[in-house]
């Protein structure tokens, strides 16, 4: 069979309930498609499933991976769906393997769909704010809004102490990824909080909770920021209040010997220490920095 020529997929997010159910109908506008599922989600899946479902309903096909020949020529779109791992690894295999047919991202976890990776412009991000939900997941997507608020929208900060609608701020916050894939900015978004936080997570050999480590990180860049004369003097204790108030740590015992050396291993991709520091609320920029110089960011 020659290859399908791929079709225009609906621009960009879909975030309300239910949205799953109705996929089939939303990806109908250019025909009946074949979607190759790049994910070893099982069938019960919660996003998995309904949408399954939905799609051969409107009389599309789903072919998964595993049951697919070597040659993609059946399939004209791509189709991932799972948690951030899953969803990952499936846009890594579209970038590289399909890399001229559109994909739709479906992430079945909070933090997923926050953290969905950075790739070629999905071409439908589709977002259930009513999928199941755990405390461990919950936490992760807060911490994630948290990074929005400080990075991007400082209008989602005072939000993050009240009963916010999940839904809106997931909506706002997918709209900034997109705008900042578009803009080729997306180091901003990578590189906050994580560089000093991952370093975190090596020094305390994996024992503390990644999404902390991560709150950790952003705490510690922005006393990096402070240090140098790049951010407002006011903005440290708000952070550590919003922090303390979803309770979340800001720092963690690790010495700056310690994550000096964890920096100096981090595997630079790029050849560059390059962070992202917060210089006022929404708003932060890249920063070159000397490990030996990130001292003093972790006090107990």
């Amino acid at each position: 069979m020659k290859p399908i020529a791929p079709k225009t997929l609906p621009a960009r997010i879909r975030v309300e309930r239910g949205v799953l159910k109705k996929a089939g109908s939303l990806l109908s506008g250019g025909g009946k498609r074949r979607f190759l599922l790049l994910s070893d989600t099982p069938n019960d899946d919660p996003a998995l499933a309904p949408t399954v479902g939905s799609l051969e309903k409107a009389g599309h096909t789903v072919v998964r991976a595993a049951d697919q020949d070597r040659s993609p020529a059946a399939v004209d779109a791509i189709l991932a769906v799972g948690d951030l791992s899953k969803i990952g690894a499936a846009v890594r295999v579209a970038e590289s393997g399909y890399p001229d047919l559109p994909c739709v991202l479906i992430p079945s976890t909070r933090e997923a769909q926050f953290d969905f990776p950075f790739c070629n412009a999905p071409s439908l991000v589709l977002c259930d704010p009513s999928l199941p939900v755990t405390d461990a997941d919950r936490k992760r997507a807060t911490v994630e809004l948290i990074r929005y608020a400080v990075g991007f929208d400082p209008s989602l900060f005072d939000l993050l102490y009240t009963d916010y609608d999940y839904g809106a701020l997931l909506r706002r916050c997918l709209a900034i990824r997109c705008d900042l894939l578009d803009a080729d900015k997306t180091d901003l978004f990578d590189r906050l909080g994580t560089v000093i936080g991952r370093a975190v997570g090596r020094a305390t050999d994996g024992e503390t909770d990644p999404a902390e480590q991560l709150v950790i990180g952003l705490a510690a860049a922005t006393r990096y920021a402070l240090k140098i004369g790049y951010c407002r003097r006011d903005f440290l204790p708000d952070l550590v209040g919003l922090l303390t108030y979803h309770g979340l740590p800001n720092s963690a015992l690790v010495s700056d010997d310690e994550l000096i050396a964890a920096i100096k291993d981090t595997p630079w991709a790029d050849g560059r220490n390059v962070i992202s520091l917060p210089r006022r609320l929404g708003e932060c920029g890249l920063i070159g920095f000397d490990p030996d110089d990130l001292t003093g960011l972790l006090p107990n």
